[in-house]
């Protein structure tokens, strides 16, 4: 009874994965539906709460976060369903408190060590396109 009850989890998270990620962000909010792969407009596209307290969708610590995502979170299912989470959550919660000097200073430091953990692992901070997955 479990498998078919995880099995059935799987199937639900993976499907509204799929159909949120690809149909639900076409507002401008997230562009990895588009051939680019690059936010459109200032502030959009994904790493929501590293851009608001880096100033910048493109700056080496969100290049770092962003290989993270691609290359280790969106190859596993656990870490799509993740990322889908994420990208139902962060936009409000950036939108809200993204201008608040109480919500970079939460996440300043977290993400620093974040950011250095993951390169200390190899994951580079040089200019990067996010790849597809």
């Amino acid at each position: 009874m479990w498998d078919d009850e995880e099995f059935e989890y799987e199937d639900f998270c993976e499907d509204f994965y799929e159909e949120g990620y690809e149909e639900g962000y076409r507002d401008g909010r997230n562009t990895r539906h588009s051939s680019s792969r690059t936010p459109s407009g200032s502030g959009s596209g994904g790493c929501y709460v590293a851009t608001a307290v880096y100033g910048s969708y493109d700056c080496p610590e969100v290049w770092t976060l962003r290989r993270f995502r691609d290359y280790y979170l969106a190859r596993r299912f656990w870490g799509r369903c993740f990322i889908r989470a994420y990208y139902a959550v962060s936009p409000t919660l950036v939108r809200w408190f993204g201008d608040t000097s109480w919500f970079k200073h939460l996440w300043k430091g977290k993400l620093d060590r974040m950011v250095s953990d993951l390169q200390r692992q190899g994951y580079q901070d040089t200019p990067y396109e996010d790849t597809p997955w």
